[in-house]
């Protein structure tokens, strides 16, 4: 088992003083290795979760295929966290795709719920939403200087990086209509690049069953319900070729 060391995201929590620190790994640095797992390292070098090679070999590849179907550029990255979650947003200023170990653990292998959660989230990036979100964000650019110079002035390394990532992190919500136009858009990324689009339908079911007892950080960006499982069922029904 080959292990991998981690980066550090720091999120700003809007509205609270919290600072919280996120581990991410960037998929693609290790989706060529040959050992059966893969044991993704915490800050103090201790393995805090294992993941079969092969499941990072093709959500790798699922990436890989939307984006050529979405023609945009991204990288993905898994991130840590219990509570199942993905987003879009920039790292260092380049466009990223994250999904966090939670989220990994409810799709559970499944390439088809890979394509359509990476294909929701491609079409946001395609579509200019994340962009949008950066704009509303531009003033908190220097919230993200000031506190990055206090945590320099206390020795905290690369602070002023480091909370910059966290800054564009926050404004991460969409309003209906960029999420109905990218739900519309994932599905021709994933009849392009050949996947099942009835995983998005797989997908939201899991996301309904679980938020009945629990809030889920993905749906607080990305609602599901009933009304809007009909409407990829309606979109997957009008873009499915006749069989």
């Amino acid at each position: 088992m080959k292990t991998f060391t981690l980066a550090i995201l720091l999120l700003l929590i809007t509205g609270c003083s919290t600072q919280q620190y996120k581990l991410y790994w960037r998929a693609k640095d290790f989706a060529l290795d040959r050992s059966p797992m893969v044991g993704l390292r915490g800050r103090d070098e201790q393995i805090v979760w294992t993941i079969p090679t092969r499941t990072i070999q093709e959500m790798t590849l699922v990436h890989l295929r939307i984006s050529r179907a979405a023609n945009i550029q991204s990288d993905l990255y898994i991130v840590e966290g219990d509570d199942p979650n993905a987003f879009a947003t920039f790292v260092n200023g380049q466009r990223v795709i994250g999904i966090n170990l939670g989220m990994v653990k409810l799709i559970n292998g499944d390439v088809n719920q890979y394509a359509a959660l990476i294909g929701h989230e491609a079409a946001h990036w395609a579509n200019g939403h994340v962009d949008a979100g950066q704009t509303r964000t531009n003033t908190l650019n220097a919230l993200g200087t000031l506190v990055g110079v206090g945590l320099s002035a206390a020795g905290v390394p690369a602070a002023g990086l480091i909370t910059g990532v966290g800054v564009d992190l926050i404004d991460s919500s969409y309003n209906r209509d960029q999420e109905r136009e990218a739900d519309a858009q994932s599905i021709d990324y994933l009849l392009l690049s050949n996947y099942d689009p009835r995983g998005a339908i797989t997908l939201h079911e899991k996301f309904l069953h679980m938020d009945r007892g629990l809030r889920l950080p993905f749906l607080s960006s990305h609602p599901s319900n009933e009304e809007r499982m009909q409407n990829l069922k309606a979109l997957i029904e009008a873009k499915r070729p006749a069989q």
